[in-house]
């Protein structure tokens, strides 16, 4: 019986290519039966040294547009694991062609005007905690007044009438672009910087919700559901309560299985339970090399 095949912590150019020209069969394979392994591992996190942080960095800067919430934690330490696990920072460009990008770019779903939209912090890893905080603001604030002119001008396209003759044509339009364009399309995806989402239905109520893996053929989403409180039993014998976040990492299993997976939402959680220690800087560079002679 061969040994299963193993994916190491980092990998270079040339190891990611040859792991996906391995994994390929798997990519065909399930292409050709029209459905696709989207498989999802949850887990809980302990809140309490993330939470005593955020309270501490805002007690330090009051100023709004610099003010660290759990999204920006989240954030920080998804981009500081996915350096360890670069293959899920990737994307299908074709229905058989895949891109894993080395340079890791966050986006984050917010909700503007009812509308869900992105908001990509670009080299998310290289940033601070403050940076990341205060590039987040400064984007969701110019996406909400963007989108709010295009809702106001797509009013006056609809009192018009011109929405009505387009929700017709547009399916057309689209597919003939879509086959007589297809390379720019393709240029398109390897230049969109996003490479990982963040989805946060927590922040409206959420409970629990399934199959989020459709962000413009991404590999990974991370779904954050609402913070719940949770009672624990302490050392004294009394019982207090702690903030605890579940959340749950979607993944394609045609590129890699549960075992690399399950080691990313690890550091993530990790990362999110250390937060002052895995969390706060940018990233340390190490290369493949030194990390399997570590």
């Amino acid at each position: 019986m061969s040994r299963p095949q193993s994916v190491p912590p980092s990998l270079s150019r040339g190891e990611l290519d040859g792991w996906v020209r391995r994994r390929t069969m798997y990519i065909n394979k399930f292409h050709i039966s029209n459905w696709y392994p989207n498989c999802c591992l949850q887990a809980r996190v302990d809140l309490a040294a993330a939470d005593a942080l955020r309270k501490r960095l805002n007690a330090e800067d009051r100023d709004p547009a610099r003010r660290v919430t759990f999204s920006h934690l989240i954030t920080k330490a998804v981009a500081n694991a996915l350096r360890n696990h670069i293959l899920f920072n990737g994307k299908y460009t074709r229905r058989d062609s895949l891109l894993v990008h080395l340079r890791i770019c966050a986006a984050n779903v917010v909700d503007t005007a009812g509308m869900a939209t992105r908001v990509v912090i670009e080299d998310a890893d290289r940033k601070t905690l403050r940076q990341v905080a205060a590039e987040t603001h400064r984007l969701v604030s110019a996406r909400r007044a963007t989108l709010g002119e295009k809702l106001d001008r797509m009013e006056e396209l609809q009192q018009s009438g011109f929405l009505d003759a387009l929700f017709w044509i547009a399916p057309y339009t689209k597919r003939i672009s879509r086959e007589l364009f297809h390379s720019r399309a393709v240029d398109f995806l390897e230049d969109n910087p996003s490479t990982v989402v963040i989805t946060n239905p927590g922040t409206l109520g959420v409970a629990d919700c399934k199959a989020m893996l459709f962000f413009g053929q991404l590999l990974t989403c991370l779904r954050i559901m609402a913070i719940e409180q949770e009672a624990v039993l302490g050392d004294d014998g009394r019982v207090g309560f702690r903030k605890v976040l579940p959340m749950g990492l979607d993944y394609d299993q045609r590129v890699c299985d549960a075992g690399p997976a399950a080691r990313l939402l690890n550091e993530i959680r990790r990362n999110l339970e250390q937060p002052e220690r895995f969390a706060m800087g940018p990233v340390e560079e190490v290369s493949s090399g030194e990390r399997r002679g570590a």
